[in-house]
């Protein structure tokens, strides 16, 4: 018997094996502009990028201040100074090529549609970049419609992004809505906000926080949940 009917996945590190393809796309950028890659400008630019990223879902920036200022202060730090919009444009050419999928991705997204789920996807990210890893990966057709922040004009965990979808998809019922995410401070948090349930697509990471409905470690495991 089902528990929920309407299914909304997150994108990144739950579906699409973000951290490859990006590890892939940052070795063509610093190359591009004479970096060294390695575990030490790696880490660096991560810093710098999550810093960025956290302020976003704080409310606290906009995604173009993430997306003009997190190549430009890299370089800068390494002294090279750079379009910091060009590169991220580059850097999201580099992404769109890669289709790193999630292992069991395919299948679950098959099995959940064969099941006569509803299922979207709920992603912050560039709408053009998004788009066209999900239909590179063979995806797109899996899912009944796809929320990217940047055309919903809000970030997850701000509670407008899961409002947008619920008025969009005309969801009355939000006892049948389940959002599902590796992030505990957009996905899982978001969730919460709103008041729906959760489930914590853990990577084999460990939290002490409690906000989420269920947690899974591995994405064959969703099926017994919902």
């Amino acid at each position: 018997m089902k528990k929920y009917q309407y299914i909304i996945f997150d994108i990144d590190n739950t579906l699409l094996d973000f951290s490859r393809s990006e590890y892939y796309a940052l070795q063509k950028v610093f190359a591009t502009y004479g970096v060294v890659f390695n575990e030490k400008t790696f880490n660096q630019y991560k810093e710098i990028n999550h810093d960025l990223w956290d302020q976003l879902e704080d409310g606290k920036i906009s995604k173009n201040v993430v997306l003009k200022e997190r190549f430009k202060r890299f370089f800068l730090a390494n002294n090279i100074v750079v379009d910091g919009v060009l590169v991220d444009k580059q850097y999201r050419g580099f992404l769109e090529k890669r289709n790193d999928v999630m292992g069991g991705a395919i299948d679950l997204l098959t099995q959940l549609k064969s099941d006569g789920y509803t299922v979207f996807a709920g992603t912050n990210g560039v709408g053009r970049t998004q788009r066209k890893r999900l239909a590179s990966a063979g995806m797109t057709d899996l899912f009944d419609d796809l929320y990217i922040s940047e055309e919903v004009g809000f970030e997850k965990p701000d509670v407008r992004f899961f409002d947008y979808i619920f008025n969009d998809a005309q969801l009355k019922d939000l006892s049948q809505v389940v959002m599902i995410g590796d992030s505990l401070s957009s996905d899982i948090e978001g969730a919460s906000r709103v008041g729906i349930d959760s489930i914590w697509f853990s990577n084999g990471a460990e939290t002490s926080e409690k906000k989420y409905t269920h947690k899974v470690d591995s994405l064959k495991d969703v099926l017994a949940l919902v």
